[in-house]
């Protein structure tokens, strides 16, 4: 799969994950059931991808993923501590979003990727467009509340640190599949210490296994893509970008609940999403 078709199917994998996380806020703790997500994810993609050959390389890269692992528990944290207390997801991913300045200027110093106008421009039309669509261009001072909005930058920021330290191991051996395993791994039982300390429970009510077997499969797909992505891709940011196109699969969505409603605004961004999309192709 090349990095591009990875990045769209991470969006989709990514933005049905995001709607499971958000059902499961209503009945369990964050570290409750990022743990059943995190270490149920491990062990499908353990079975379908590790293999004995793939040790050394992780073993040589074992600094890198534990830190991306790391990044990856507090970048999930904050992401559920902030769509908890913003309703409104798009806004969260818009903030967010900021992780595309950090890892385009990674790229461009320390992996050497080229300057490539026509990909910055579709970067910078797929920002305007998710600013449309989730309506963050025109957010009011009062929506602006300090709690979500630090949760949302340091989310972004860990995020941006997941991708940049999984990179370091993929371009030194590891395959974009295999550093998702141990970057979950470490994530999961991060949030498993979590959840102990803070005395969570991690029993699960049989009434909600379906939504611990959707998240872990939406887990599985979505972050195995991303992942795939940012091993394959000329810089880090492009990846990111088709990813952070997910607003646009979740506004589709609340469409067609009921939940959001159509406009001018929000039908321009979506064409300008789509035209940043394929300048990036």
């Amino acid at each position: 799969m090349d990095w591009f078709t990875a990045a769209i199917a991470s969006a989709f994998g990514l933005s049905a994950q995001a709607l499971v996380f958000q059902r499961l806020q209503k009945h369990y703790p964050i570290n409750a059931f990022m743990t059943w997500a995190w270490l149920g994810a491990t062990v499908v993609l353990a079975v379908l991808f590790l293999r004995p050959a793939h040790f050394d390389a992780i073993v040589r890269n074992m600094v890198p993923l534990v830190l991306s692992g790391v990044a990856s528990m507090a970048g999930n944290y904050a992401y559920n501590r902030a769509i908890r207390l913003q309703g409104n997801i798009g806004y969260v991913e818009a903030v967010m979003s900021w992780r595309l300045i950090i890892t385009y200027l990674y790229s461009l110093l320390l992996l050497e990727s080229a300057f490539e106008p026509l990909r910055l421009a579709g970067m910078a039309l797929i920002i305007s467009g998710l600013l449309a669509v989730s309506g963050a261009w025109r957010i009011s001072v009062k929506e602006l509340r300090i709690a979500w909005l630090s949760w949302s930058l340091l989310g972004g920021l860990a995020f941006a640190l997941v991708s940049i330290f999984a990179r370091f191991a993929n371009d030194d051996g590891v395959s974009g599949e295999v550093s998702l395993i141990v970057v979950l791994l470490v994530a999961g039982i991060s949030f498993l210490f979590a959840a102990i300390g803070e005395k969570s429970s991690l029993r699960v009510k049989l009434k909600h296994s379906h939504l611990i077997a959707a998240v872990i499969f939406c887990a599985v797909l979505g972050n195995a893509a991303l992942f795939i992505a940012y091993a394959k891709s000329p810089n880090l940011a492009y990846a990111i970008a088709i990813d952070n196109s997910r607003i646009i699969i979740l506004f589709l969505a609340g469409l067609a609940m009921f939940s959001q409603t159509w406009s001018i605004a929000k039908a321009a961004g979506i064409v300008l999403t789509f035209a940043g999309i394929l300048l990036l192709a």
